[in-house]
């Protein structure tokens, strides 16, 4: 890859002279990438290196963001699952999830109390879930 000051120089080399196996003789390069320097620059104005356009583009928009931070105000008891069915989200939970957290709110999971379980020693009946504790450490 060359750096963006050899790229400007390529640039002027091509200008000056418009002998692309000249110019790619001079710089080490091949002549196709004279000729795609060259393109680059009538089309965009500019032979710098895009950096932004690198890297795995985000799954949720800007837009998807704004509309669940405005879910979690509206319910703030809503779970992720149900943030990603409202909104119609094409992406896992797990994606909704880190967005939740981007978004500066703490993410718990909704856990039942004792009197919602269906275990019967929480309903006050001892059963055979019950453990007897020996004092001994598993390893």
């Amino acid at each position: 890859m060359l750096h963006n000051e050899t790229r400007k120089l390529l640039i002027e080399a091509w200008n000056k002279t418009h002998n692309a196996k000249e110019v790619a003789e001079c710089f080490s390069v091949n002549t196709s990438t004279v000729y795609r320097l060259e393109k680059r620059m009538r089309e965009t104005g500019s032979v710098e290196t895009r950096v932004s356009l690198r890297g795995r583009k985000p799954a949720l928009s800007q837009t998807d963001i704004h509309n669940i931070d405005r879910l979690i105000q509206e319910q703030s008891d809503i779970t992720v699952h149900e943030i990603r069915e409202k909104l119609q989200l094409q992406v896992s939970d797990e994606t909704v999830r880190k967005a939740v957290l981007k978004l500066g709110y703490v993410y718990k999971k909704k856990s039942l109390h004792a009197s919602e379980q269906e275990r019967p020693r929480c309903q006050g009946q001892k059963g055979s879930m019950e453990k007897t504790y020996t004092g001994e450490r598993r390893k």
